[in-house]
C-alpha cells in the first residue's frame, strides 16, 4: 500500500454513486490517502486496469453487463491471482445477494443503500492490515524519495536555463535531503519576499517548506528506532525515544499517529505539486543567477 489508495469502480449508471463517491474521497484524505478512484462503465474494460500493481479496491455494481455478473467478475479476478479486495453491491437485500454468490476469498457483498458505509469498512480492514512499522516505514521511505524528487524537479525549474548545471551539482556535491530542503526554504523565501497583494495565494504553500524536515526526516528516524512497550491498561504498544520538535521525550506510536504522519506527508506532496504550479504558471519569474 502506498499513499495513493487506488479503487476501480464499476457501474453503469455513474450519476446514481456520485455522491457516494465524494464522501469515500473525503473519508480517505481524512484517513490521510490520496484517493484516486477510476469509475469505469463496462465490466469488459476491467482487464486493462487489472495489472495495475497498486490497486487496492474493485467496487461494482453486481448487475453490470447482461454476459458477466458480479460473481464471474469476481471469480475472474481472482483466476487472475488478483489479491485485491472486491465489493459487490445491487439493490438486492445483502441475504439474496450472499446466497447467490456464496463464499468468495476477499469479496463483500452490500446493498446500494450501505454501499458507502461498506467501502469505509473494507478500507478500514485494509488499513489494519497494513498499520505497523513495517508497512508504515516502507510508506515513508517511498514518499520521502518521491517528496526528494518533487523537491530537485522545483529547484531546476527554479533556475531555469541553468537548471541542468543545478541538477548535476546537487548529485556531484552529494546534497542530502536536509540540504534540499534548505535550498527549497530559500528559493521559497525569496519568491516570496517579491510577491503582491494579488499572489497571496503562495504564502501557505511557503509556510508549508518550512515543515519538511521536522515531517519526513524526523518520521523517518522515529519509525527506524521504535521499542515495544506495555501502556498504563496493560495494552502493549510503540514507544519511540527520539524526541519530538515540539520537545517530548517519547513518542506513541499508534493508530492516531499513523493517520497524522499520512495526512503530513499527503499534505506536503500535494503542497509541492502546487509550488511547482506556481513557478510554471510565470506569476514569478524564474532565477538566472550563476
Amino acid at each position: 500500500m502506498s499513499l495513493n489508495y487506488k479503487i476501480l469502480w464499476i457501474d453503469d449508471n455513474p450519476r446514481t454513486i456520485k455522491s457516494k463517491k465524494s464522501q469515500v474521497e473525503e473519508f480517505l484524505k481524512e484517513e490521510g490517502f490520496r484517493p484516486e478512484i477510476t469509475l469505469i462503465e463496462n465490466s469488459q474494460d476491467i482487464v486493462q486496469y487489472l495489472n495495475d500493481p497498486l490497486l487496492d479496491l474493485i467496487v461494482t455494481d453486481y448487475y453490470i453487463h447482461n454476459q458477466l455478473d458480479g460473481k464471474q467478475l469476481a471469480e475472474k479476478i481472482r483466476g487472475s491471482e488478483k489479491l485485491v479486495e472486491i465489493i459487490l453491491y445491487s439493490q438486492k437485500a445483502g441475504t439474496d445477494l450472499y446466497e447467490e454468490v456464496g463464499a468468495l476469498d476477499g469479496v463483500y457483498i452490500s446493498n446500494r443503500e450501505d454501499l458507502e458505509d461498506k467501502i469505509k469498512d473494507v478500507i478500514k480492514i485494509t488499513i489494519r492490515r497494513t498499520q505497523n512499522v513495517s508497512n508504515m516505514r516502507g510508506i515513508v521511505i517511498s514518499e520521502a524519495i518521491d517528496i526528494e524528487n518533487q523537491i530537485e524537479e522545483i529547484i531546476v525549474s527554479y533556475f531555469a536555463e541553468k537548471g541542468d548545471v543545478i541538477k548535476k551539482a546537487l548529485k556531484r556535491d552529494n546534497f542530502d535531503f536536509g540540504k534540499k530542503v534548505m535550498l527549497l526554504g530559500s528559493i521559497a523565501k525569496k519568491l516570496r519576499v517579491n510577491l503582491n497583494k494579488n499572489q497571496k495565494g503562495f504564502e501557505q504553500i511557503a509556510d508549508l517548506v518550512t515543515t519538511l524536515c521536522k515531517d519526513v526526516v524526523w518520521t523517518r528516524n522515529v519509525l527506524s528506532h521504535v521499542k515495544h512497550s506495555i501502556d498504563e491498561n496493560g495494552q502493549p504498544i510503540l514507544t519511540s525515544d527520539i524526541k519530538s520538535p515540539d520537545g517530548d521525550k517519547t513518542i506513541m506510536v499508534n493508530a492516531e499517529w499513523y493517520k497524522e504522519t499520512r495526512r503530513k506527508l499527503s499534505a506536503h506532496t500535494e503542497n509541492l505539486k502546487a509550488f511547482m504550479n506556481f513557478l510554471a504558471s510565470g506569476i514569478v519569474k524564474q532565477s538566472n543567477v550563476s
